[in-house]
């Protein structure tokens, strides 16, 4: 399990991501992709993100019927530290300059090995959303996401801008 969720979030492996969800459904219940998406509901319950916060439709984020606010992306990465893996799970995101997703990103800034996040992107839309160890040391939990971008634009660097001076300025 730790090796899939390490592939899921290091290298965005998809089809990984659709099987964990099934995986999820099979404890105590069918492990179809409704059955996964009642656990993945409960769970966000106990992180207390309000269900008007986000819609799912599958694991891998692919489906044009995903739905999720930064708000309630950050309450549950914010439950995520609450909890005894918390430590263990952040370690599963790509670290900015480092590896993964973000191996080429913030390279040679003041965020390279700073930044542990997830990527995500698809069909317009390019999202950022983990931990960044700011100037003055301490950790902030952030969710950056851009929707219905045209054909050939990319948010990807005014993300990055943003986030490099959040982290400046705290």
């Amino acid at each position: 399990l730790s090796e899939d969720i390490l592939r899921v979030n290091k290298e965005s492996q998809n089809l990984h991501a659709e099987l964990l969800l099934r995986r999820a459904g099979a404890a105590g219940g069918s492990g179809s992709v409704a059955s996964g998406l009642l656990k993945e509901e409960a769970m966000l319950d106990r992180a207390g993100v309000e269900r008007w916060r986000y819609d799912f439709a599958d694991g891998s984020g692919m489906s044009n019927y995903n739905r999720v606010t930064p708000r309630g992306t950050v309450a549950f990465l914010r439950w995520t530290q609450t909890r005894p893996w918390g430590a263990a799970w952040r370690e599963t995101l790509p670290v900015a300059g480092v590896d993964g997703t973000l191996a080429r990103r913030f390279e040679g800034t003041p965020l390279e090995g700073k930044l542990f996040a997830k990527t995500g992107s698809l069909n317009g839309a390019s999202a950022l959303s983990g931990f960044l160890i700011a100037a003055s040391g301490r950790t902030l939990i952030f969710s950056v996401l851009a929707n219905d971008m045209p054909a050939g634009v990319s948010a990807t660097d005014d993300m990055d801008a943003a986030l490099l001076r959040v982290a400046a300025a705290n």
